[in-house]
């Protein structure tokens, strides 16, 4: 029999497009051109390939409970998503993006909702996992987005996030990706633990990247020196193959995460938590 979101979801509405839409729309805070920027390096990008994996080690490190789906929210253009398929998750990926949405669909994702989390009315406890890849950082009020997503968690469901970290590799990447904030570990288990929720895992990763970051990134903007860069630009200029080679000193951090250790820094956090 074919599953569809509509046994947990109960107010979508079929497209003339072929997705799957809420009833309401509701803004988001996301570029206009960010799908695109990101479809165009995903393939290629050691960036977007190293945190598939550690998303990964972690997913397996701490499973969901079984033969409840997975939503992944804010899934963008499918890229995390159809790798959680392929660990044999029931993958259901909710984007509000038309353009998302459409790549998602072309990488294979059967279950594609076009819609903000937020105009779901999404049965309580239906959902054995939610997952949000670089999506938190987005939502202006993050602890209220976890209560009400810990409500359509059944008792034992796991929460998968990834954010970006540490205040002060602000840049103005961040205000052009619709950024509120960056995240320490500690800020990220503060706003699970407020939202109900126990961490299994709060860990850093990219261990390398912080400083590299810092001095390509923050610093010429903090003396003036970098001005006028797109983000398409900047997008293409860090994540060229050259640069994938930093793939090789990441490897030891994705040991680590498959034991369900902690990396003790990183430009980005990664956290699972547990809905008791």
């Amino acid at each position: 029999m074919t599953r569809t979101p509509e046994e947990f979801i109960s107010n979508l509405v079929a497209g003339d497009d072929g997705l799957l839409h809420a009833a309401t729309s509701s803004e988001f805070s996301y570029p206009e051109d960010g799908h695109d920027t990101c479809q165009a390096v995903e393939e290629t990008s050691f960036w977007f390939g190293h945190r598939n994996d550690a998303i990964g080690a972690v997913i397996e490190a701490f499973p969901p409970p079984p033969d409840l789906p997975f939503l992944d929210i804010g899934g963008g253009n499918g890229f995390v998503g159809a790798m959680i398929a392929g660990l044999g998750h029931r993958v259901v990926l909710i984007e509000p993006g038309e353009a998302g949405a459409a790549f998602a669909r072309e990488r294979g994702i059967a279950e594609v909702v076009q819609a903000s989390i937020v105009d779901l009315d999404v049965r309580p406890g239906s959902v054995g996992a939610i997952g949000m890849f670089d999506v938190l950082e987005h939502i202006e009020d993050d602890a209220a987005a976890l209560r009400r997503l810990g409500e359509m968690l059944t008792v034992g469901g796991k929460i998968y996030l990834t954010v970006p970290s540490h205040r002060w590799l602000w840049s103005s990447a961040d205000v052009q990706a619709g950024h509120f904030r960056r995240y320490t570990r500690r800020q990220l288990v503060a706003v699970l633990e407020r939202a109900g929720f126990e961490v299994e895992l709060a860990s850093y990763f990219f261990w390398p990247l912080p400083v590299p970051m810092f001095l390509a990134r923050c610093l010429p903007e903090r003396l003036g020196l970098r001005k006028g860069e797109s983000r398409a630009q900047r997008v293409t200029r860090e994540h060229t193959p050259a640069v994938r080679r930093a793939s090789k000193v990441l490897a030891p951090e994705l040991r680590r995460l498959r034991k369900g250790a902690r990396v003790p820094f990183g430009a980005s956090t990664i956290a699972v938590a547990i809905k008791r």
